[in-house]
């Protein structure tokens, strides 16, 4: 994530609560309009800046363990009792020399408590739009988490807090899942905090609906039929599965929901690129960067088609990514093996 605020989080222990506590803390602070601007002078922290004027009333310092986070003088000298409030909330603190309140914060239940103090002494932005992340927030968000959870509310998952869907559905192995939840408890695992409904709208046009449909998840109105079969998107497909109900599962499984983008995005993150497993093509190299990766596609290898018994699932080590050529060799390799026995 490019955003000026790696220095920062430089200063916290990785995959630990606080610094969760600092990404839903900045995820908020984003969602209120507030301007961000690191400081790495002195100490690693970022200042919270109001559009309209240069004044910042917050500030957020990473620590290893904890963050400080500062009621600086703008936001003091606006609500004249904020002070002696957080010390009746949160307990007294030694001033600095510049007479402001700072709180630990340790996790995100901590920024929970402190940005609902906030907002009750009308100290932060409260409106319903003041709560929803923007598109940035969701970079870190991938196809993995994407396809973990659908899978995970496809078993019957509900220990979360979003609702039933009530206009789409998002379909995914034979069921209707509701898109926002699938999104939004991705979204969690990803970032490490809770994302809650009120943080993201789903609907067309919305990054919700825009981020699982480029990872290869249909999403319709309800009650509409489910799209043609993605197995079979070619004559040939057609062709050559007729009457092979097990070469047709082949490729259900193959071009299952959300399986291919979640494989890209682990082999990208293991390699650091896109290449082709079977020939070592770089599409890159040879087609150039905006478009150059559209040629990679993913084979299911790791289950024979003869042993793919109903319940199989798909797991991400079964598949490899290969060039658009060397795909369609496999597949008329395949075939002859099963013409042939």
């Amino acid at each position: 994530m490019t955003d000026n605020l790696d220095t920062a989080r430089e200063m916290i222990a990785p995959s630990s609560p606080t610094a969760a506590a600092f990404e839903y803390i900045i995820a908020h602070a984003r969602a209120a309009a507030f301007k961000l601007v690191p400081r790495t002078s002195e100490v690693r922290s970022v200042e919270l800046q109001w559009l309209d004027r240069k004044q910042n009333p917050f500030s957020v310092q990473a620590q290893a363990n904890h963050l400080n986070f500062y009621l600086r003088r703008p936001i003091l000298n606006m609500h004249p009792g904020l002070f002696d409030a957080a010390v009746a909330r949160f307990g007294p603190v030694k001033p600095n020399h510049l007479g402001e309140y700072r709180k630990h914060l340790r996790n995100a239940e901590e920024v929970d408590a402190m940005l609902a103090f906030l907002r009750e002494q009308d100290a932060w932005p409260s409106k319903r739009t003041d709560r929803r992340f923007v598109v940035e927030t969701f970079q870190r968000v991938t196809g993995e988490h994407f396809l973990r959870a659908a899978r995970l509310l496809a078993e019957g998952f509900r220990g979360h807090r979003f609702g039933p869907s009530t206009d789409y559905d998002l379909l995914f192995d034979g069921q209707r899942l509701p898109p926002k939840a699938v999104f939004g408890l991705a979204a969690s695992e990803a970032l490490g905090f809770e994302v809650r409904p009120e943080n993201f709208s789903a609907g067309e046009s919305m990054v919700c609906f825009k981020m699982l449909r480029a990872n290869g998840y249909a999403i319709v109105p309800k009650g509409a039929p489910e799209p043609i079969d993605p197995a079979l998107v070619s004559d040939e497909d057609r062709s050559w599965t007729e009457g092979r109900p097990r070469l047709v599962t082949h490729l259900r499984r193959e071009r299952g929901t959300g399986l291919a983008s979640a494989k890209r995005d682990q082999f990208r993150q293991t390699h650091g690129r896109l290449f082709c497993q079977r020939c070592d093509m770089d599409p890159v190299e040879i087609f150039g960067a905006e478009f150059g990766e559209a040629c990679i596609e993913v084979h299911h290898r790791g289950t024979q088609v003869a042993a793919m018994e109903a319940g199989h699932r798909t797991q991400l080590e079964d598949l490899d990514c290969l060039c658009a050529n060397c795909h369609r060799v496999v597949h008329r390799e395949l075939k002859a093996r099963v013409l042939a026995s």
